[in-house]
């Protein structure tokens, strides 16, 4: 059984997932950038509050970049189980949750948790290995956000005051070497540090795997295709044509190009992916399906994938 054939139709959103994941956290970025600037040039303010707006700038920065690259990491482990690794599931575990499906998107967060616990140079070796970024990136710059998250840490816990925490986790990236006062979050810090996350979130990007950014609609329909036992008996190109990432077209629709019954079902299966939500044409008959195809199939598996994360053209 290929674990990742069973999450297989997820992945025909998942460049539409990762765009509009990073352009959302560049937008907000932007915003509290803009507010923060606001604030700080207006005389509406007191030099306190203009020092309590830094500070939740600083909170809101760090809480955004977080919530980019846990999201990233769960898209891509939910959508390619395989990366769990060697790793059994228990079957307490897989009765609690009902369905394999559900339980990858609970080891997907129990993973991102236990990341999170960790070392963040930890959590970024880990994320780059799973997403198999292209190439390293910028140790110096993963520090300079250690030391932001670790100054957020400080903002929420100890009244922005260093802590022995802050200190080992910071090392030589500490700003301080002392808890006996605050450390600076002013105006500069904060320009400094929306300036390195989003560099860093742009990094990432960039280093991601073409192999997701181009995991659009037609791209996964082809790939399910492949995997099937139509592809034995018809290549993909002879039946169907890629107009564009979101639109295939079928070379002749009604022809049934000699196949089985159990073979005709899984191409109807297709065809009715096609055909969109709706339609009265080509349904499947699900009953029929699994009972002609069983589990460990390829067909079966694409089969539950799609069902799980239905797509249309």
């Amino acid at each position: 059984m290929d674990l990742n054939l069973l999450t297989i139709a997820r992945r025909a959103g998942l460049s539409s997932i990762i765009e509009m994941s990073f352009n959302d956290a560049n937008t907000k970025i932007l915003q509290i950038k803009n507010i923060n600037d606001k604030i700080n040039n207006s005389h509406e303010f007191t030099n306190q509050e203009r020092s309590q707006n830094c500070d939740f700038t600083i909170i809101g920065l760090v809480s955004i970049f977080e919530h980019q690259i846990n999201e990233i990491l769960r898209q891509i482990l939910i959508s390619y189980p395989k990366k769990f690794g060697t790793k059994k599931f228990e079957i307490d575990e897989l009765l609690e949750e009902g369905s394999i499906l559900e339980l990858f998107h609970k080891k997907a967060n129990q993973k991102i948790l236990d990341l999170a616990y960790g070392k963040f140079d930890g959590f970024i070796k880990s994320f780059s290995d799973t997403l198999e970024l292209s190439s390293p990136l910028n140790a110096e710059l993963i520090n300079e956000i250690n030391e932001i998250k670790c100054t957020r840490d400080c903002i929420i816990h100890s009244q922005g005051k260093a802590t022995n925490l802050y200190f080992s986790k910071t090392g030589s990236s500490a700003r301080r070497n002392d808890n006996k006062n605050r450390l600076t979050v002013d105006y500069i810090y904060v320009e400094n540090a929306i300036v390195k996350i989003k560099q860093l979130l742009n990094d990432i990007h960039e280093r991601m795997p073409d192999k997701y950014k181009s995991s659009n609609r037609s791209y996964v329909f082809k790939q399910m295709w492949e995997a099937t036992c139509l592809n034995e008996r018809v290549k993909f190109d002879t039946v169907w044509t890629i107009e564009s990432p979101s639109m295939i077209r079928p070379v002749d629709i009604e022809r049934s190009f000699g196949f089985s019954s159990s073979e005709m079902e899984v191409y109807n299966l297709f065809r009715y992916i096609y055909s969109g939500f709706g339609s009265g044409l080509y349904k499947v008959d699900f009953s029929f399906y699994f009972s002609r195809w069983k589990p460990k199939s390829n067909e079966y598996q694409i089969a539950v994938s799609w069902l799980d994360y239905q797509f249309y053209f």
